[in-house]
């Protein structure tokens, strides 16, 4: 995995951030949260598949931001067909995988910048 990039998901427990690559995942160490210690083991191998899945679709996307900045999609709304340029897309572009981990809901975000994503939410 790229420096960088990083998957992510609140503590059910806690709900504070935990951190991890699919690098992590595939050594089968559990994911502790740094603030409860609750542990997480993924350990589906479908899951992994899944995950490693939705990370290339991230990053291909996000490869492809140069390419995807000058098409756009048409949406027919009513009798018009209104052109929404991907790049606009691209800015509201949730890389969110909801999942249900047990029975509660788990989201997994992808993340290409962390630092970015920061100083972003913080300003």
């Amino acid at each position: 995995m790229q420096k960088g990039h990083s998957l992510e998901f609140s503590c059910q427990q806690c709900k504070h951030p935990i951190t991890f690559s699919l690098f992590t995942l595939e050594q089968h160490v559990p994911l502790v949260c740094t603030k409860c210690q609750k542990q997480y083991i993924f350990d589906d191998e479908a899951l992994h598949r899944q995950l490693a899945k939705f990370e290339a679709l991230c990053r291909q996307i996000h490869a492809s931001e140069e390419i995807l900045c000058d098409t756009s999609v048409g949406v027919h709304i009513g009798g018009q067909e209104v052109k929404i340029p991907f790049k606009l897309l691209l800015t509201r572009l949730s890389t969110s995988l909801d999942l249900m981990i047990g029975d509660q809901p788990l989201s997994i975000a992808f993340r290409i910048e962390p630092a970015h994503d920061l100083s972003t939410t913080i300003n």
